[in-house]
């Protein structure tokens, strides 16, 4: 956890806090480490709009644009990875 040591309780539904422990158990962690760890590492919108434009930047000045084309096509592979959609993926990759 953070220097930050105020704890507060957040409410979900007995099936979401069964799941939460039998993570945080195998992660050998309480659920509000375990929560908080995962929060950590999920970036914001923002955090990824500044990503985004990091890459570009990058991308310039290596001379390579991305196109809008380029932006879709890449968007739609990371929502197959994401949905775990194996022909979508195959689909994605093939754009």
């Amino acid at each position: 956890m953070t220097a930050d040591t105020t704890l507060t309780t957040v409410k979900v539904s007995t099936a979401a806090r069964d799941r939460l422990a039998v993570l945080a158990a195998e992660s050998q962690q309480s659920i509000g480490a375990f929560i908080a760890g995962v929060a950590s590492r999920i970036p914001t919108t923002a955090e990824l709009d500044a990503r985004d434009e990091r890459t570009r930047q990058v991308l310039a000045q290596l001379g390579a644009d991305l196109t809008p084309a380029d932006r879709d096509a890449g968007e739609a592979l990371w929502a197959a990875l994401d949905s775990g959609d194996d022909d979508a993926l195959v689909r994605a990759a093939r754009a």
